[in-house]
């Protein structure tokens, strides 16, 4: 749009002036200024297609001044975001115009109590301190005129207008309701021109989408015709919400590559999963007959028959959980045994377990983390597809592996106590029993694959053998079950989890 207006006007259709009501309207409005020799544009006489892009925001961003009538419910329709008023006016902050709001009612302008707060910086605009009255129209713009509350083709660009110089060490972005003013150079002389008012800025970090700051920009009168820059300067908190940016993105990196080595981190406590690739393993023991798979002259009943388990991946913790995760996630200690952080937590249920700590884990991390299942368990215990068939989980000596009622002084002992086993996974035999998921039960003869367990039962599983009991009881086939409600100085749990 090549000509230029001194004033457009932005009102409300079907607002009480425009249904008759005793007070102005914009046409009315219009031409008085008109009579002043003003150039003003309203929708009704400017627009030939109604086409908002082609023709009312060129129109604004030609005119000097912007001028919104506050008529009764003018602004109720801005909540909507298609609304042509709130449009012209979002669009009016992004122009070089004075934005000016005046009461036909005759009244000092007010703003609605729930305008959008995208239009909250109306309030910090000229705002005509006279409303004006249709007896007196014709004065009352004469007064606006005379007084030089608007801008004229002269001082456009001089008596009511300041320049900001923008100070930064990184090429910003400047935005205005979203929109870009200007890309401020770092160390460059960044101009930019302001009307009288306050003025909120968002400044965006080239190349650092997340790095947002925002500064209010206040011309007063004594800042018009001044030759002096209003100096804004970004350099501190710009490069302050860098650095944040940059060290929170660093924490998040090495978060992620340590999760993905199997090592998570709870309120400062560091613990570790290890994978376990999947594969086949025969599943039990029996003493029946020494040439048959997995046999132990020591094996129960309910270790067999043996049968055959194929598993996915999954990861399982290298020790069990200790009394210093346990509280980190719970915020209590329910052990016996304590004294060192690295203790296996104790005195814990099946129920405390999958009820309570597990799902304030899943919380805290994002992960799901669960209990092993029996088969689970017995394959790491084994040591996976590396196992060289031990007796116990990584030894056939015990000592070497397990505290057990032979060397523990009856109570427990610190996890990684002992010699890990093929896998690199401590304590699964001694030191505490550990919780599965299982539902008890007899084995089945048939080949299994990713087993579950029972559909239900009266006790859940533990494996592992515990501080007090003797080497049979340490075996990797050795079976426990118990309430699920049940507590004890020797019942722990390790976690799992699946890729």
């Amino acid at each position: 749009m090549d000509k230029e207006y001194d004033i457009f006007i932005s009102y409300r259709h079907d607002s009480p002036a425009e249904k008759g009501r005793n007070i102005p309207t914009a046409r009315s409005i219009k031409a008085e200024f008109e009579k002043e020799g003003l150039q003003v544009f309203i929708d009704q006489e400017g627009c030939t297609d109604w086409n908002f892009i082609n023709t009312i925001i060129p129109a604004i961003h030609s005119c000097r001044n912007f001028i919104v009538m506050l008529t009764q419910n003018s602004l109720d329709n801005c909540k909507n975001d298609k609304d042509w008023v709130r449009r012209e006016i979002m669009e009016a902050f992004i122009s070089p115009c004075k934005i000016i709001l005046i009461s036909p009612d005759g009244e000092v302008p007010t703003l609605p109590k729930d305008i959008p707060a995208e239009l909250s910086a109306i309030e910090g605009v000229e705002i005509t301190n006279i409303g004006v009255k249709r007896k007196s129209l014709g004065t009352d713009i004469r007064y606006l005129v005379e007084k030089r509350l608007f801008l004229s083709s002269k001082d456009k660009n001089e008596a009511q207008c300041v320049k900001m110089h923008i100070d930064t060490d990184y090429d910003c972005h400047v935005m205005l309701f979203k929109k870009e003013k200007m890309l401020a150079r770092a160390d460059e002389d960044n101009l930019l021109l302001l009307l009288r008012g306050k003025h909120k800025f968002e400044f965006v970090a080239n190349g650092f989408d997340k790095v947002r700051t925002t500064e209010t920009v206040e011309i007063k009168e004594e800042d018009l015709n001044s030759t002096d820059y209003i100096e804004v300067r970004l350099k501190e908190n710009v490069v302050k919400a860098i650095a944040e940016w940059k060290e929170r993105e660093r924490k998040e990196r090495e978060r992620k590559e340590r999760e993905s080595r199997g090592e998570f981190e709870v309120g400062g406590v560091e613990f570790k999963m290890v994978y376990v690739e999947g594969g086949t393993f025969m599943m039990g023991a029996q003493n029946s007959d020494p040439k048959s798979p997995n046999y132990d002259g020591e094996a129960l009943d309910d270790e067999s028959p043996v049968h055959e388990v194929e598993l996915s991946d999954y990861y399982i913790g290298e020790t069990l959980v200790t009394q210093a995760l346990w509280k980190a996630v719970m915020g209590n200690n329910p052990s016996r045994f304590t004294g060192d952080a690295d203790f296996p937590v104790e005195t814990v249920s099946w129920d405390d377990i999958v009820e309570k700590f597990i799902p304030a884990l899943n919380k805290k991390t994002g992960r799901t983390f669960r209990l092993p299942t029996e088969a689970e368990w017995e394959f790491a215990s084994r040591g996976g597809n590396k196992s060289k068939r031990h007796k116990y989980s990584g030894s056939d000596e015990i000592d070497e592996v397990a505290w057990n009622m032979g060397n523990s002084g009856g109570e427990t002992h610190p996890v990684k106590g002992k010699k890990a086993n093929e896998l690199g996974l401590y304590d699964m035999s001694g030191n505490v029993l550990e919780w599965c998921s299982d539902w008890f039960g007899f084995y089945s003869i048939g080949a299994q694959y990713n087993p579950q367990g029972p559909d239900e039962g009266s006790s859940r599983v533990l494996r592992g053998g515990s501080f007090g009991y003797k080497e049979w009881g340490c075996r990797v086939s050795f079976r426990f079950s118990y309430k699920p409600n049940s507590r004890s100085c020797d019942f722990g749990f390790r976690l799992v989890l699946c890729p």
